[in-house]
């Protein structure tokens, strides 16, 4: 017989949640990046992020014994100041009862964009179980979580691995080619593979890039893995960026292996070999192909997820 299994709040007893200040962190379920993308130093939003902002924004329009502080939408969680001035009516945890009211909304939305397919389905939730929250109890806590929030989306993508080339095998000539991005998310079949338009960002060149362009991309997911295999099936020049640290040799495969004999391909990390992969870190790759390509080829992308987010944030 299977025991039921019970959920342990993270609310403190002792704490009066009807009135106070509060630091408050509500994470996406799964983890996962569906709101945005950090772009830079900056959080940019796709649709789904937009309306869990403008919820939460419009929050104490609702309930005016809200104050809503600083604050920040980040891809794959919220932070936030929220101010309880004391009233009769407040519920004893009113903080409880206003984060429902933000997760309902904002999980509402959620579900209609899924049924509609204009986001990734991550699941039945849009956000964790619980939320985090810590009561303020001086002006210097208060400016420091200020501070904090300001600088989340600085923080999020900060060089914390050193550069995106720390770790190079291969031609580092390659760096001063024409490059030729390709970008597709996980989970579509490439089997049927045909990139389709052409984002046409065409940084520094007036006409469409030729063959003799650099192929650039993580070719992480499956679709960016057969364009790899075609690439070198036809000797083209590659560089491929790994946010996981560049393979060992005896795990190339033999077009790679040939690729590096004559001189076609570079490999490029800020990590070093067998790292872990890191969401922020394959975010960060993700941005620097595209910021390094004179023009984008996309395969399947997830709407509003994150490859889409940042394509329109850099065209």
């Amino acid at each position: 017989m299977l025991k039921k299994r019970f959920h342990q709040s993270l609310r403190n007893k002792n704490i009066d949640y009807g009135k106070g200040r509060f630091f408050v962190t509500i994470q996406v379920a799964h983890n996962m990046s569906v709101l945005g993308a950090i772009i830079g130093d900056k959080s940019v939003l796709n649709e789904l992020g937009e309306g869990v902002k403008q919820i939460l924004e419009e929050l104490p329009l609702k309930y005016p014994e809200m104050v809503l502080g600083e604050h920040v939408i980040m891809p794959n969680h919220v932070h936030a100041i929220i101010i309880i001035r004391r009233k009769p009516t407040n519920k004893e945890n009113h903080l409880g009862f206003l984060v429902g009211r933000f997760k309902g909304a904002t999980a509402f939305l959620y579900g209609k964009m899924k049924r509609d397919g204009l986001v990734p389905d991550i699941g039945e939730h849009l956000w964790q179980f619980d939320y985090w929250d810590d009561l303020i109890s001086s002006e210097d806590e208060f400016r420091h979580y200020e501070c904090y929030i300001r600088d989340n989306p600085r923080n999020w993508s900060r060089d914390r691995w050193g550069t995106v080339t720390a770790h190079m095998l291969g031609v580092e000539g390659l760096l001063n080619c024409p490059k030729l991005a390709f970008v597709a998310s996980q989970g579509f079949p490439a089997s049927a593979l045909a990139p389709r338009c052409v984002e046409a960002l065409k940084r520094g060149t007036s006409v469409p890039l030729g063959e003799d362009a650099v192929l650039i991309s993580t070719f992480t997911s499956a679709q960016e893995r057969e364009v790899l295999h075609r690439a070198l099936a036809k000797m083209r020049r590659v560089i491929h960026v790994c946010p996981q640290g560049i393979p060992p040799e005896e795990e190339l495969t033999a077009d790679q292996k040939l690729a590096l004999q004559e001189k076609r391909i570079l490999f490029i990390s800020p990590q070093p070999s067998g790292s872990r992969l890191n969401k922020k870190v394959a975010t960060w790759c993700n941005e620097y192909v595209l910021r390094q390509a004179q023009e984008v080829r996309v395969g399947d992308i997830s709407p509003n997820g994150m490859l889409a987010t940042m394509i329109d944030a850099l065209n």
